[in-house]
């Protein structure tokens, strides 16, 4: 049980990261503010409302 220990504890970590991130994005989305849910992420080629890729 040890050994599964040390490689459990980082698994869970980074469920829970990623479990807060999308409370962050469906927090951002429940306020109307830039999330990453609507959008469908971004490039970094945005011009406004375009896309120029």
């Amino acid at each position: 049980m040890q050994e599964y220990i040390q490689y459990l504890i980082p698994v869970f970590a980074l469920a829970a990261l990623a479990a807060g991130w999308m409370g962050v994005q469906l927090l951002a989305k429940k306020l109307k503010t830039k999330n990453h849910i609507d959008g469908g992420g971004c490039c970094g080629a945005c011009n406004g409302k375009t896309c120029e890729k």
